[in-house]
This record gives C-alpha cells, structure tokens and sequence, in this order.
C-alpha cells in the first residue's frame, strides 16, 4: 500500500555544529531567530532563507568542518539566484510569466506521475525473467542482437611443462573424431592446469588472456583462420585452436544478448503495469464519476 505524509526530520548534529560554528563567527550579528526559533541565514527583499530549509538539503557524512562550509557557500549562492529572480520577476511581463508558471505546473504534474509510476512500479514488478522467456524473445528477434567485439568458440590446453605429452595434445586438438576429443577431455581433466573445452562463445579478447601475453599477435586473423597456436613461459605450455568465430555486427550468440533481452522484458513489463494502471485509474473514476468532460 502506498502512504503518503511528511514526516518531521529531527534537528542534526550538523544542524547544530553549523549553527554554533556561524554564531561565534560572525559574533551572532549576521543570525536572528524568529518565531518559531529557527535561525535565519540570509534574506533579500522578497525571501527568507534559514538553517532548517539549509539542514534538510546538507549530506550527512560531511565532518564539522566541511559541514559549516557547505552552509556558507550554499547561502552565498542562495542569495546570487534570489536576486536574479526578483530581478527576473520584476522585469518580465505577466504574458511571460504566465508561460512559465503554466511550464512548472506542467512539470510538477509530470514530475509526481512519474514518482508514482516508479513507486508502483517497484511494489508490483515480478523482476523474475524465466530463460525460456528469453530463449522465446531471442529467437523472434535474435538478428536484433549484433556483435560490437569478435567471438570465437576456442578449445584452449593448459599443461605444466614437465609433461611431454605435447605431440598428443596437438594431435587430439586437431581432430574431428568425436571419441578423440572426449580423450582430450579426460586427459586434460586428469593433467591440465586450464581446459576449455571450446563449448561456449566468448569474447575473442578473453579468450586471448588465457595465453601468455604476447602469443598471438594478430588474434583477429588467428581466429578467422582457425589456426592453432603452440605458446610457453616458464612454467606451462599453452595450446589454443579456434573451433568457430564470429566478426563484429554478425548477430550475437544468446549468451550475450542474455541481459540485454532480460532488460528489454522488464521494460515490457513496467510499460504494462503503467497502462494497466492508468487504465483501471481511468475506469474508477468513471464509475464514481470524479469527472466531466464538457468536450465529448
């Protein structure tokens, strides 16, 4: 359920340092208090500013210091814009201010609607996105989805140097008989420091990180010709074969349009929940006759 009300907000600890550190420094001749004992920092002509509209504006976690003078520099500029306007009105004529009346109640009307779609829409949104629903929206609109960086599928080997099984290695990489990579993977599972299987697509940029730096100087042409790359340091010999790649701006696999599409639906989903809204807001006030409409 929505509430609505203002809730008093305690004098601070700021409030109260601000107010003693400009009272001894300014010898309590530039602050009074009126009524209602709230001090007053500055006024003009037309406009009083004080410490209390000063505390409900002033960050929390400023120190004592800080927290003076961010009143002094906020009351300097406070009064700057406060002639400026009394000036503004002074000078314009009332066809002008009349249009920039009629602009802030457009906006405070558009500014509240807004708070209380968001407000309704965070009480009310199911933030839960089944991957079917998202396998079903790529699948209509998959060729929306496109690549801004090249991705490969990469079967990438990682062995301590004091195994000499790299001819091994080589010749299971290279093959196409499903039952020699499945030796690899048992090898690899058995022996290896880092095995990828080269089942996913990532980001060729990523893939690359798994080898020395250095190993492959030209990774775009390495991955559009699938070539293999034998690479070392000091302690593990690396070998890296691309299985399949994929350029910029040819559409992305699934599992990097994943988040894009779960944003998308959500979007789907809150723009359902404001018209539904409006709609039975509309509907309400029809039956308890909250309005009149003398055009139709």
């Amino acid at each position: 359920m929505i509430q609505n009300g203002n809730k008093k907000r305690p004098a601070s600890r700021v409030g109260i340092i601000v107010m003693s550190a400009l009272l001894l420094a300014t010898g309590c001749q530039l602050l009074s208090k009126n009524k209602t004992e709230d001090v007053i920092l500055a006024k003009t002509s037309s406009a009083v500013l004080t410490l209390r509209q000063v505390d409900k504006i002033m960050p929390d976690n400023l120190k004592d210091v800080d927290s003076v003078q961010f009143v002094q520099s906020y009351v300097d500029k406070w009064i700057h814009n406060q002639l400026m306007l009394e000036k503004a009105i002074a000078n314009i004529d009332d066809e002008g201010y009349e249009s920039v009346e009629n602009m802030v109640n457009d906006y405070r009307t558009a500014l509240l609607v807004y708070k209380y779609q968001q407000l309704y829409i965070e009480q009310n949104l199911d933030t839960l996105v089944l991957d079917s629903q998202i396998a079903d929206h790529y699948e209509k609109y998959g060729n929306n989805f496109l690549l801004d960086s090249c991705a490969v599928k990469a079967v990438i080997v990682q062995i301590p140097k004091s195994l000499p099984d790299g001819n091994q290695i080589r010749t299971l990489m290279r093959s196409s008989r499903p039952d020699d990579f499945v030796k690899l993977e048992e090898y690899c599972y058995k022996n290896a420091r880092n095995f990828d299987a080269g089942l996913d697509w990532r980001y060729l940029t990523d893939a690359v990180r798994q080898l020395p730096r250095g190993a492959v100087p030209n990774p775009i042409a390495v991955a559009k010709n699938g070539r293999f790359i034998e690479a070392q340091d000091s302690l593990y010999n690396y070998f890296f074969m691309v299985k399949e790649f994929l350029d910029v701006n040819e559409q992305a696999p699934l599992v990097f349009a994943r988040d894009k599409i779960r944003e998308i639906l959500l979007n789907h989903q809150k723009n359902d929940l404001i018209r539904n809204l409006e709609i039975k807001i509309y509907v309400d006030a029809v039956n308890k006759q909250r309005f009149t409409n003398y055009v139709n």
